[in-house]
């Protein structure tokens, strides 16, 4: 088994047939009794892939500590996708790139390796991680066996969704994992054990969905909070000036969960790519993209540089309410015109009812998703918002390619800290988060589509 990978060694094994790995001949209680067989080898030699739960319960059998059935069904595929899950390699060992900077105290480590372009997380019970890749059209699962913070790059829990439509949003709620895509949103479970998807249900079709032309911003954003499903889907263009209700773009919906009783809730937001709420509260909120060359008419030849765009408009953290309107594309930051747009005769309307950010980070950061800290890992971090920024694109200087946390106090920011820099000396990119999600051990996985990693920071003391 030395010179060969797990997964070919399995294959070449004649109780691996495909046939037998879907459970349609031979002998079940064979197939059973080699899984057993197979699964006992590897925890003798790795102990640390159960989880300290089911370790704590090493005396009862193997086929009792999975909780499955000697049916040869369930039990065979459970068994299988545990052994599986066994053989992928975690990520123990990977090496943090050089130049990577990690506030004092704090540790980071690679958590799962070797996801191409990975993008939004999401927790499932007993911590399993779900990482969704749009551009595969996948949702892998991924599980920490060993309880050590080193996810084994998984299995494919949800495939064959087109590429085009975006699958990126995702949330476990009530024994489903509900995931977003630019034309639909649908839930998805395992009901035979073996950690991929059987059944899949569409929620909401392209008919209700605001969608408008393929294009621009397609991130779909996805939220479940006391019966409702709130979505939203950003601008068409870099900024497009067109009446508010001329689209149903740049707005936030609700939904029933069947999919019915579609409500505005509110409008003039430009990107939100991931929306929760604030623990303790029904409030909604979300860090929402910035304009993207805002003064490129004023600046023209850039003969002088960008001296405006490089620092304007700021990226924003948004508390979200109903009735709401959050100026784009004509109001920026603090009530700041977009200076594209000052001929629009209606810009002091809009000034006069833009809801102001909450917190503003700066300019071109690419503020992509947030979090909410409930953990006990941080110190006095509770109520605090950590927030991957995946980093500029068009500014002179890099700025962004960090998780940074907002401090929160009686329910409003107040300061913000970097907790990982992933920019060496300002011009080096060795990572760009794109979300950020609390396990269950209060750490902080960090997803990077360019590393192709999730990260993990921790609390270590000083």
């Amino acid at each position: 088994m030395n010179s060969i990978t797990p997964s070919r060694w399995l294959r070449s094994h004649p109780f691996t047939h495909p046939r037998w790995l879907r459970g349609e001949a031979f002998n079940s209680g064979k197939q059973f009794s080699f899984l057993r067989l197979l699964f006992s080898s590897i925890l003798r030699r790795n102990p640390t892939l159960l989880s300290t739960s089911v370790r704590d319960r090493k005396r009862q059998p193997i086929d009792h500590m999975l909780k499955i059935s000697r049916t040869p069904g369930a039990a065979f595929q459970s068994l299988a996708a545990v052994a599986f899950l066994a053989l992928c390699h975690p990520a123990s060992g990977v090496t943090i790139p050089e130049g990577i900077w990690v506030r004092p105290g704090y540790e980071l480590t690679v958590a799962v390796d070797g996801i191409p372009s990975p993008r939004f997380l999401a927790l499932g019970p007993e911590g399993t991680l779900f990482v969704s890749v749009p551009s595969q059209g996948k949702i892998y699962l991924c599980k920490d066996l060993g309880a050590d913070g080193l996810y084994k790059k998984g299995i494919t829990f949800v495939a064959g969704k087109d590429p085009k439509t975006t699958l990126q949003g995702m949330q476990y709620h009530d024994g489903w994992l509900w995931f977003a895509q630019l034309n639909s949103i649908l839930k998805a479970r395992d009901t035979n054990g073996d950690a991929k998807a059987d059944e899949e249900v569409p929620v909401i079709g392209p008919d209700k969905l605001p969608t408008g032309k393929d294009g621009g911003h397609m991130w779909r954003a996805l939220l479940i909070h006391k019966g409702r499903i709130y979505t939203h889907v950003g601008d068409e263009t870099n900024a497009t000036d067109e009446p508010i209700d001329a689209t149903e773009r740049k707005k936030i919906w609700s939904f029933a969960l069947d999919g019915s009783d579609k409500r505005e809730f509110c409008s003039g937001v430009r990107n939100t790519e991931k929306l929760v709420v604030r623990p303790g509260t029904d409030e909604i909120w979300g860090v929402d993209h910035d304009i993207d060359m805002m003064a490129a008419k004023l600046e023209g030849d850039k003969k002088y540089g960008q001296p405006i765009t490089d620092h304007n408009p700021p990226g924003e953290l948004n508390h979200y309410v109903q009735g709401g309107f959050y100026g784009h594309p004509w109001i920026v930051g603090k009530n700041m015109p977009n200076l594209d747009l000052l001929n629009n005769p209606n810009l002091m309307k809009y000034a006069s009812m833009a809801i102001l950010p909450e917190w503003t980070m700066p300019a071109h950061c690419a503020a992509n998703a947030l979090l909410f800290y409930t953990g006990t890992n941080i110190p006095g971090a509770q109520g605090d918002v950590f927030v991957a920024q995946h980093g500029s694109w068009n500014a002179t200087q890099k700025t962004g390619y960090c998780l940074s946390r907002i401090l929160f106090e009686d329910g409003h920011p107040y300061g913000e800290q970097k907790m990982v820099s992933f920019l060496k000396d300002g011009t080096d990119v060795l990572g760009r988060p794109i979300d950020c999600a609390q396990a269950p051990d209060g750490s902080i996985l960090i997803s990077d589509d360019h590393g192709n990693r999730v990260y993990r920071l921790r609390y270590i003391g000083r």
